[in-house]
């Protein structure tokens, strides 16, 4: 038996009475519950569009789904009774679906009559809408464009029919697409615009999708995926861009219409400030490799350079260790201590001492693990009290092997 799809008769209706028809197990999640109904007002997913929630009783509808015209309802619970269940709808997201989805006709629409670019993919999400359109380039005037012309259809408060024609009628419609299905075809007008095979639910007047804004579009396999919110979804995006956008401008002293400007110019020289940072900390680098260089200790023909650091940057120590192993003849056993004891060991390539087997003997003075090869190893570990018994422990194993 066919479940009566009243949001197809009226997509406003909120609250219905309606027949427990069967109640069984869903396979999916045993711990909940398939309930279908005579009628219903809740919108199965499909076509893009997610499926309503809301109460069946005191039921929560968790997820809607259609097979072979039955419309079966998830539900958390099973209701007390079968007969008369009042079966309420979440409005707010229906009413944002609806918003959505016929934000997506118009959109499409516009598309079409300005560029000749179909819609082959959307998607309507809880957050954001997608359509993606077979056209490889658009530019930021086309989609202002686009924007603009599907704002002024929202704002003729255009009337929106829901039709079944016969297969004459529908013969001599201009669609959009052909329909998915071969009967019960319901057609989405916009009163002599725009006709799309659709089973969705949409508002009654292209004014209640409020407004149409594109954020932003991108190439996806050759066509174009463009990102649009409507409606509520709008005036939330409106709200936390115009708060930041005055915090940031607060921030900067500056106008909200300065602030673009602001930050750009804030970032480029930022970007300079970094590059002469970079250049004057090399220099300071270079120069504390050349004094821990001076101040190795021979053994042998060998210079051992052993120094622990407290709180440098890792990546600092790793370019002196590197700086180190340039020099003929050298080992280095580098350490520094931040939230880890982290050290680096490194090498000249004629040294014939194997840099990872070194540091494996004591990395358990430090809880530690880490690795590398013969002519550098690092690694870390948790015990930060013992990096000065690690580094000195590896450097008398060093004198050992040389002497």
């Amino acid at each position: 038996m066919k479940t009566l799809k009243l949001y197809w008769e009226n997509p406003y209706f909120k609250k219905v009475k309606a027949n427990i028809l069967s109640i069984d197990t869903y396979e999916k999640d045993p711990t909940k519950y398939v309930i279908t109904l005579d009628k219903t007002i809740f919108y199965p997913e499909g076509g893009g569009q997610p499926s309503d929630q809301g109460k069946i009783d005191d039921a929560k509808v968790l997820y809607v789904y259609e097979q072979d015209n039955i419309i079966y309802h998830v539900v958390d619970k099973v209701p007390k009774k079968k007969d008369d269940v009042f079966c309420t709808l979440d409005w707010n997201r229906r009413f944002d679906f609806m918003q959505q989805h016929l934000g997506q006709h118009i959109l499409t629409y516009a598309f079409i009559n300005l560029y000749k670019a179909n819609t082959i993919g959307f998607h309507l999400g809880d957050e954001i809408v997608t359509i993606d359109i077979d056209k490889s380039t658009l530019n930021d005037k086309d989609m202002e464009t686009v924007e603009i012309y599907a704002n002024e259809i929202i704002y003729k408060n255009l009337e929106v029919k829901s039709l079944f024609p016969t297969k004459e009628e529908l013969a001599n419609m201009p669609l959009v697409k052909k329909p998915s299905v071969d009967e019960d075809i319901r057609i989405i007008e916009i009163d002599g615009l725009d006709y799309t095979p659709c089973g969705g639910t949409h508002p009654k007047y292209t004014g209640s999708v409020g407004m149409i804004k594109i954020r932003k579009w991108e190439n996806y396999k050759g066509n174009i995926r463009i990102e649009f919110i409507c409606g509520k979804r709008c005036i939330q995006d409106f709200q936390w861009k115009n708060q930041q956008i005055n915090n940031i401008a607060n921030i900067l002293s500056v106008k909200d219409i300065e602030v673009e400007d602001t930050v750009v110019k804030m970032y480029h020289n930022n970007k300079e400030l970094n590059k002469s940072i970079k250049d004057y900390k090399k220099i300071i680098l270079d120069y504390q490799v050349d004094k821990l260089y001076a101040d190795a200790e021979k053994v042998s023909e060998y210079y051992i350079v052993l120094h622990e650091f407290n709180g440098e940057d890792m990546q600092d120590i790793m370019y002196i260790s590197n700086s180190l192993s340039k020099y003929p003849n050298v080992i280095s056993l580098l350490g520094t201590k931040n939230n880890l004891a982290q050290v680096v060991f490194s090498c000249s390539k004629d040294v014939p001492i194997k840099m990872n087997k070194l540091f494996k003997e004591f990395i358990f003075l430090i809880d530690g693990k880490g690795g590398g090869n013969a002519t550098s190893a690092q690694g870390g570990g948790k015990n930060i009290n013992n990096l000065s018994t690690f580094l000195k422990s590896a450097k008398t194993r060093v004198i050992e092997k040389l002497s």
